[in-house]
């Protein structure tokens, strides 16, 4: 059955087979695809955990939005420097994005959307040298605010544009997964436009060959970079989630010369790296979006060392030469599929 996608606020749970409820939807500019697996007579159950999960993103897309006047963001832009009142969540987040910044020594910035806004990867505009030279210096994740406590956000430099999409979507599927599990859910996947969470691992499908037993892991897959239709690598999680940086995902040739989405905060410019695509794999969502970044610009070398030194947090890089590295914890969980030749 192919899924819908529509507006979140009409979004109602449906099943695909028995024994799955799932809602469909598009917000932060991606398609949601939230399924919850149950037994005979529970799918009320699920409903209501699903509906909450719908309305939940929702609040999210009003309070994290940098286009809506009336959200956090943006009218933490308008008192600039001032601080004002947020929601509590938004004061996590931006508090918690603030940590990866750290320990990437700021290749991960939550205020690059102060040179982001001069790109467009739809036009394939690029910016001219002395436009990203005015705004890098008001590049500075360091002159954000936010008190968790207080539940106030204050963009200190009234030139930096805070960009929390880097971040967001591991953010809320974390939260997700917590009101799933208050509402009784074991065993549920969420997609929030690729970054996947997985709870409980796979329900039993005798009819599957080889047959599933309950609890099994997913096989979730690893996107080629070199060929975006067909996977690079299969990971086995029953619990967790997987996020994948690349180049592939947005860019534009322009003079000769291919330009990619993830920009270095030092240069404004897409990030030179021998890295085509990092995959993390993490137990929280969080981390897999706050370390991805990172990963992809470090290159090959030095990201694998880098995410082996964090408890609990895997890395899967797939260099330009097509070369899969990848840490130890996930020896056995791994499995590589090769590039298809083309002709």
């Amino acid at each position: 059955m192919a899924f819908t996608y529509g507006p979140a606020e009409a979004a109602r749970p449906y099943s695909t087979q028995p024994g799955e409820r799932v809602v469909s939807f598009f917000i932060f500019n991606t398609d949601v695809h939230l399924i919850a697996y149950t037994q005979a007579g529970e799918e009320g159950a699920a409903d209501e955990a699903l509906v909450a999960c719908r309305d939940r993103c929702l609040f999210f897309e009003h309070a994290l939005s940098r286009t809506r006047p009336d959200s956090d963001i943006s009218r933490a832009h308008a008192s600039a420097p001032a601080p004002v009142p947020v929601a509590p969540e938004t004061a996590e987040l931006v508090e918690l994005a603030q940590g990866y910044c750290a320990r990437s020594r700021g290749l991960f910035d939550v205020t690059m959307g102060t040179v982001t806004s001069l790109w467009n990867f739809h036009t394939g505009a690029v910016p001219s040298k002395r436009a990203l030279a005015e705004k890098l210096p008001h590049v500075d994740w360091r002159r954000v605010r936010a008190d968790r406590a207080a539940a106030t956000l204050a963009i200190e430099d009234p030139e930096a544009v805070l960009d929390l999409g880097g971040v967001a979507k591991g953010y809320i599927a974390d939260d997700l997964a917590r009101i799933l599990a208050d509402h009784g859910q074991r065993r549920f996947v969420l997609n929030l436009g690729g970054n996947v969470l997985v709870a409980g691992g796979r329900p039993e499908d005798r009819a599957h060959r080889p047959p599933h037993r309950a609890g099994d892991p997913w096989r979730i897959g690893v996107v080629n970079p070199f060929d975006p239709a067909h996977h690079r690598a299969l990971i086995d999680v029953a619990d967790g989630s997987v996020v994948t940086s690349g180049a592939f995902e947005r860019s534009f040739a322009r003079g000769g010369r291919v330009y990619h989405h993830i920009l270095s905060p030092r240069t404004g410019m897409p990030a030179e790296t021998d890295v085509a695509s990092a995959t993390i794999v993490a137990e929280r969502s969080l981390d897999c979006d706050g370390y991805s970044t990172t990963a992809f610009m470090l290159g090959a070398d030095a990201a694998i060392p880098f995410i082996e030194a964090i408890p609990g947090v895997e890395a899967v890089v797939i260099t330009q030469d097509d070369e899969v590295r990848y840490t130890a914890g996930l020896e056995d969980r791994l499995a590589l599929i090769p590039t298809l030749t083309r002709y």
